[in-house]
């Protein structure tokens, strides 16, 4: 499934990055504030857009069947939750 959206609608290989730069980005105890109005050069190997990962990744969950849209959505939340115990700034 994810395969086949990429292939239609996002480029190969799009999903595991946004995955992986979401991950990396939240984790990184040394990342930088978010801010949307910033978003750097825009490159994705060096500056990506955090706006267009999280698009990504919320068209992937809205788009695959119902069993593996929970299993990806409750992979996304443990993530996220790194980043909601452990704000930026502190």
């Amino acid at each position: 499934m994810i395969a086949r959206l990429e292939n239609t609608r996002l480029s190969p290989g799009q999903v595991s990055d946004a995955f992986r730069i979401w991950e990396r980005f939240v984790r990184d105890p040394a990342h930088r504030l978010y801010d949307p109005r910033h978003e750097g050069c825009g490159l994705w190997a060096c500056c990506p857009p955090m706006l267009d990962v999280q698009a990504i990744l919320h068209i992937v969950v809205h788009t695959l069947p119902r069993r593996d849209s929970r299993r990806l959505q409750a992979r996304l939340d443990r993530i996220d939750e790194c980043w909601r115990r452990r704000p930026p700034y502190a």
